[in-house]
C-alpha cells in the first residue's frame, strides 16, 4: 500500500479473494426469517462466524441448526425483541464481550402486528406503533449499539433491508382482486401493502443516508439493500399481476439477493456507503 496526495494505492486480490469474511463475526437481526437463513448461509460459507438473532428463537434455532448442518460450521443464535432499548443494548455488549468484534449488522426485521393489514381508514395508533417500532426503531437501536464497538475498531459494514415500496407507492392494483380468506399471511384480510410499511422501509433508507455520513470518518459503511417482491405462497390473483409488471417476468426467490447482500458486505464494495441497492426484477424501472 502507498499513499501520497491524499491517495491510497491498493494492490487488489484475486477477484474470489474479495468476497471472503473470514473470521469476521457477522450479525443478522431478523435471521428466523426465509430471507435471514439465506442471508445465514451465504455469509457462513464466505467464512463469517454467524449469529441470527430473531424474536422468534424457535424459528431462529431451525435456522441455526439448518444451516450448521449443510456447511458443517457451528452458527450461533440469540433471541432479541429489537424494540426492546435494554435488550437491545444487552445483547451487543453480550455478544461483544464473546467474540471481541462485531463487523458485519444486518437489520432484517418485518413486524406485523395484530390488524396489520387493516385498510388506512381502520388502522390504529397501537398498531401503527408497533410497526414502526420492528421495522424502524430496532434498526435505529441496534446500528447505535453496534457503532459502540465498530468505531474503535474503524471498520464495519451494516446493512438495513428497505423495500421496493420505501422507493415508490405500492400499485394497488395488484390487489384489487385479492380477498381475505385467501390472504397467507391473515385470514381475516385482504393482501395488500399497509402505509405503515412503505412509511417504515423508506425510513430505513434516510436512515442508511444519515448514519453512512456520519460514521464514514471511522470507516464504517452504511447501505440499504431493497429487495422486491418474493413469491411466497400468495394466491394467483396477485402473482399474475405482479409477475406482469416486473421487467423480468417474474417474482423473486428468497435466494435472489445473496449476491447482492454479500457485495455489501465484503471488500468488494468497500468504497460504497450511503447507497440503496435496488434488487426487484426491474419494478421501480418503470
Amino acid at each position: 500500500m502507498a499513499q501520497g496526495n491524499g491517495i491510497i494505492e491498493v494492490i487488489e486480490p484475486k477477484a474470489e479473494r474479495m468476497f471472503e469474511l473470514n473470521d469476521r463475526t457477522a450479525l443478522i437481526v431478523g435471521g428466523g426469517g426465509k430471507m435471514g437463513i439465506q442471508f445465514g448461509h451465504t455469509l457462513a460459507l464466505a467464512g463469517a462466524n454467524v449469529i441470527l438473532v430473531d424474536k422468534d428463537s424457535e424459528r431462529c434455532s431451525k435456522n441455526a441448526r439448518e444451516i450448521s448442518q449443510a456447511i458443517g460450521k457451528p452458527v450461533e443464535r440469540r433471541h432479541l425483541d429489537s424494540r426492546d432499548d435494554a435488550e437491545v443494548q444487552e445483547l451487543f455488549q453480550s455478544l461483544y464481550s464473546t467474540h471481541g468484534r462485531i463487523d458485519i449488522l444486518i437489520y432484517n426485521v418485518m413486524t406485523k402486528p395484530d390488524g396489520y393489514y387493516k385498510s388506512t381508514d381502520d388502522y390504529t395508533l397501537e398498531t401503527w406503533d408497533g410497526a414502526i417500532a420492528g421495522n424502524l426503531t430496532g434498526a435505529f437501536l441496534c446500528c447505535r449499539e453496534a457503532a459502540k464497538f465498530m468505531k474503535p475498531a474503524r471498520s464495519g459494514a451494516i446493512v438495513l433491508t428497505s423495500s421496493i415500496y420505501g422507493v415508490v407507492a405500492p400499485d394497488h392494483r395488484l390487489y384489487s382482486d385479492c380477498v381475505a380468506g385467501s390472504n397467507i399471511y391473515d385470514t381475516g384480510e385482504s393482501l395488500n401493502c399497509p402505509a405503515v410499511y412503505s412509511a417504515s422501509k423508506a425510513g430505513l433508507i434516510g436512515l442508511t443516508r444519515y448514519l453512512a455520513t456520519q460514521w464514514g470518518r471511522y470507516d464504517i459503511r452504511v447501505n440499504a439493500l431493497t429487495p422486491g417482491g418474493v413469491y411466497d405462497g400468495q394466491e394467483e390473483a396477485f402473482r399474475r399481476e405482479y409477475v406482469e409488471r416486473t421487467p423480468l417476468g417474474r417474482m423473486a426467490t428468497w435466494s435472489d439477493f445473496n449476491g447482492a447482500l454479500l457485495f455489501m458486505v465484503s471488500d468488494a464494495s468497500r468504497y460504497m456507503t450511503g447507497h440503496n441497492l435496488i434488487v426487484d426484477g426491474g419494478w421501480t424501472a418503470w
